[in-house]
């Protein structure tokens, strides 16, 4: 029997789309694209760390290497491969070899930071190997009582969040993955917890959620959190409002396979969306028509991408067989 919480895939497909549409930055007058941010990447910290369950740490490690680095060397060889044809063509060679440099620094942005500020930085997917480290760095927690491992992931948050803002980045996002282990923490906590969800909560979730709109900036790939526990709050609203959504809409759409299948295959869906915003093929196909062109092509390119490695990949299981 599937028991698979259909409204949880729903929550990955509205972060994923999030996600893609919060990276058009070639667009300036994208409406709300600040408010995305304020929710879209903290939303998978906290649906991972809802699924938590404790195991050795050297299995651990294994399957996390296997389930993240291996997708993440995957797809960073295919930026420097594809680059480095595109370099052939336009006569540049040092695109293939920054975004190899970026390959084994995992830097997802510029940084705020006094030391190592400016790296090459590699994009989106530098999500992987923050997560990795945010899952095994909390799994060394859990043989403390709950209540204590959120304490302690909020210090771990607020030590990594000054470092990494203030002081140095250090490669493979590691500050970024300790930084966001507050809401991994957070998921583990409601799971564990059961607690319920009172009108007081609402309340005052909803207020931090505009108060971190209105006056913060969310930015766990530098990682910077403006109001720190205001945008923690705000952000763990906006996720569980998400959900709450994605039930009704499982309840009314009985029958929509789309978006539950988009949020199963989120990690692929971010693979290809990483090639195409590295290798700009969708601001190639768009580049003589409107801009609102490019944000539709950014959207629907790696849905694509991903349907069709899923069918081919089913074809040849399907022959090994």
């Amino acid at each position: 029997m599937n028991n698979r919480d259909t409204a949880v895939d729903i929550v990955k497909a509205i972060g994923i789309l999030s996600v893609i549409l919060g990276h058009c930055v070639a667009i300036p007058q994208m409406p709300f694209r600040h408010f995305i941010f304020t929710f879209h990447m903290p939303l998978f910290f906290l649906i991972s760390g809802y699924f938590f369950k404790p195991r050795g740490i050297r299995t651990s490690l294994i399957c996390d290497t296997k389930r993240l680095m291996i997708p993440y060397f995957v797809t960073c060889g295919a930026v420097v491969v594809l680059t480095s044809i595109k370099s052939l063509f336009l006569e540049d060679n040092k695109s293939a070899l920054y975004y190899l440099a970026a390959t084994f620094i995992g830097s997802g942005s510029s940084h705020l930071c006094l030391y190592l500020s400016d790296l090459p930085n590699i994009g989106a997917i530098w999500f992987f190997p923050a997560l990795l480290v945010c899952k095994n760095a909390y799994l060394l927690l859990s043989k403390y009582p709950i209540n204590k491992r959120l304490l302690y992931s909020v210090i771990i948050y607020i030590a990594a969040t000054l470092i990494g803002r203030y002081l140095i980045f250090i490669p493979f996002s590691i500050l970024c993955g300790l930084s966001a282990i507050v809401f991994y923490a957070i998921g583990d906590y409601y799971k564990t917890t059961k607690c319920k969800i009172t009108w007081v909560h609402w309340l005052i979730g909803i207020t931090c959620w505009f108060l971190s709109f209105r006056f913060s900036r969310i930015l766990l790939v530098q990682p910077r959190t403006d109001f720190y526990f205001i945008d923690v709050v705000g952000s763990t609203t906006a996720t569980y409002l998400l959900y709450r959504l994605s039930v009704k809409i499982t309840e009314l759409c009985k029958h929509n396979v789309i978006m539950p299948w988009i949020g199963r295959n989120s990690m692929y869906i971010l693979c290809f969306h990483l090639i195409d915003q590295d290798l700009g093929f969708s601001g190639f196909i768009t580049k003589s028509f409107h801009p609102i062109c490019l944000v539709v092509s950014m959207l629907v390119l790696p849905i694509l991408c991903t349907l069709l490695y899923k069918k081919i990949a089913g074809i040849i299981k399907v022959k090994r067989i």
